[in-house]
């Protein structure tokens, strides 16, 4: 009976250890539209991330390719996305198209049609390129998206830099969508100018704003630098700033490991989450897989 009693108590105290926990993790992440707005944060940032490593590759593609060429089974691209060019010469559109369905790199299933209008080779500089999304989707989640970057040519580290802005709207399979207007800078470490997407290294700076899924809208600034690294599935590192009504949320991406973890701080507290089971579980879109919320009503799962 004794050892009972022991055994009930223990249990009872590591109840209320859990429940102090979970009370203080809730007043991080027990509003709604914070949790929204991470999901949707972190999963454009995914597919953006996806989509971008195949026009990167495209550049010194565009460069070389002829008319009608059909680049295909590149080893750049799966075998299922044809590749074309519009002519010899610039200007010049390169055409990325996934068909009814293309898995990806990292096994996202891809359709659609991406255009590319090339000014000149992205390896000079001043040349100008557009990007248009038709009828594109990844997994379940619908994109359109247009994004115009410049050359800005080399810097004073010796690295080059191409500028602009773009517009996008991701809409899920619940009919619930988010959009976002950025301007974005982005410095390459390694792999400009090459067809290969693995190699490349990019600093990615920018700030804009972005309506959630439930429809409010925020500022948004990448306060450092977001480092991406086509070889990983995941950003290495950086910091995004998320504000509204005077409220600040801020995603850290680490210190620059391939891995999977990110922490969000609000209010000074701070949580660890694991972005795969974010934006590798189609079905799931609540923070890092963790909560489940039911109106204000949040647990720990």
């Amino acid at each position: 009976m004794k050892n009972k009693l022991s055994m009930f108590l223990s249990f009872l105290l590591v109840m209320a250890f859990v429940s102090c926990e979970n009370s203080d993790f809730r007043q991080l992440v027990n509003d709604e539209d914070i949790l929204t707005i991470v999901d949707d944060e972190i999963i454009s940032l995914k597919t953006q991330d996806e989509f971008d490593g195949d026009a990167e590759a495209s550049y010194a593609m565009g460069h070389k390719m002829g008319f009608g060429a059909d680049r295909g089974e590149n080893g750049r691209f799966s075998d299922c996305a044809s590749i074309t060019v519009s002519s010899d010469d610039f200007p010049k559109e390169i055409t990325i198209d996934y068909g009814e369905g293309c898995v990806g790199k990292h096994g996202d299933l891809k359709t659609g049609i991406i255009v590319i209008s090339m000014s000149d080779t992205m390896l000079n500089a001043g040349a100008v390129h557009e990007v248009v999304f038709y009828d594109v989707m990844i997994g379940d989640k619908s994109i359109e998206r247009t994004k115009t970057m410049t050359n800005m040519g080399l810097n004073a580290d010796g690295n080059w830099v191409l500028e602009g802005a773009s517009t996008s709207t991701v809409t899920y399979e619940d009919g619930s969508s988010s959009s976002r207007e950025s301007t974005q800078s982005k410095e390459w470490l390694s792999g400009f100018g090459t067809e290969e997407r693995e190699d490349n290294v990019i600093l990615i700076s920018g700030s804009g704003s972005l309506v959630n899924s439930e429809g409010l809208e925020f500022s948004r600034s990448i306060t450092v630098p977001l480092l991406v690294d086509r070889s990983c599935r995941y950003i290495k590192s950086g910091t995004i700033l998320l504000e509204k009504d005077g409220e600040e949320t801020i995603i850290d991406f680490g210190d620059g490991e391939c891995d999977q973890w990110a922490t969000v701080t609000k209010d000074g507290e701070t949580k660890e989450v694991d972005l795969s089971k974010i934006i590798e579980t189609e079905d799931e879109t609540d923070l890092a897989g963790e909560l489940a919320c039911a109106g204000d009503n949040c647990e720990i799962k």
